[in-house]
């Protein structure tokens, strides 16, 4: 997480997740919404849409269970699901549907790879879906988490093999990403590697070659820019 790319990185992730989200108007109608009774799921949402559209294959939790389990109301996670089953008919998203959806926010690069990192972020089972659930888990910390659990979360978008720690390659190839995915907009005189270099100066404490997620967070928190650049998000819900 460089402390220049950092705030450009987190702008592009916020633009799809607002992309992911529904419109104010939808949300205060939503709002409006008296939710019937708590055993309810979001099954409601299916019987009010169209009923000649295909049923969803994979069924998500019930509403409330999705609620406990991130910082969401019963409220907004259905309004976000109205959005995710438009984009995914089938109740799940694949990578190559996630790609699509991020080439048409960032059309000026390529940003294939970026959104494979963030997708395999995404994908908790590792099993090539994200499911509505792990959306949520995953949009709940980034938009509603406190700065530790965002940085958390960003933690595991460099850890690309996801063993507790990131190496050279693993920042070099997240930061490559990052690169091509501003393409023409982004004019940085600094190559991705002496990019990575400077930024294991700062976190690899102790010089093994690897950065901690101890490491990680401890030195993000006390940067300023890095702080202000997390605030980003405050604005997307």
């Amino acid at each position: 997480m460089g402390v220049n790319l950092s705030k450009a990185n987190e702008c592009r992730t916020t633009q799809f997740l607002q992309h992911m989200q529904p419109c104010n108007k939808t949300y205060r109608k939503c709002k409006n919404f008296n939710v019937q009774h708590d055993n309810s799921t979001i099954q409601e949402v299916e019987d009010e849409d169209d009923e000649c559209a295909p049923p969803p294959r994979h069924r998500p939790d019930r509403l409330d269970a999705i609620s406990r389990a991130t910082k969401f109301s019963r409220e907004e996670i259905r309004c976000v699901y109205r959005a995710f089953k438009q984009e995914c008919p089938s109740g799940a998203i694949t990578e190559a549907t996630f790609k699509n959806i991020y080439q048409k926010f960032f059309p000026l690069g390529d940003s294939s790879q970026y959104a494979h990192y963030v997708f395999s972020a995404l994908d908790k089972e590792q099993n090539g879906t994200i499911t509505f659930g792990n959306f949520m888990l995953g949009l709940s910390m980034v938009v509603k988490g406190s700065v530790q659990e965002r940085l958390r979360w960003a933690f595991t978008l460099y850890d690309v093999n996801h063993d507790g720690c990131i190496t050279r390659q693993e920042m070099l190839d997240v930061i490559s990403a990052i690169y091509n995915l501003m393409g023409t907009s982004h004019d940085s005189q600094q190559s991705p590697q002496l990019h990575v270099e400077k930024i294991f100066k700062k976190l690899d404490l102790n010089h093994d070659g690897v950065i901690t997620v101890d490491e990680f967070i401890n030195y993000c928190t006390t940067d300023e820019n890095i702080r202000k650049s997390l605030t980003v998000f405050d604005e997307v819900w």
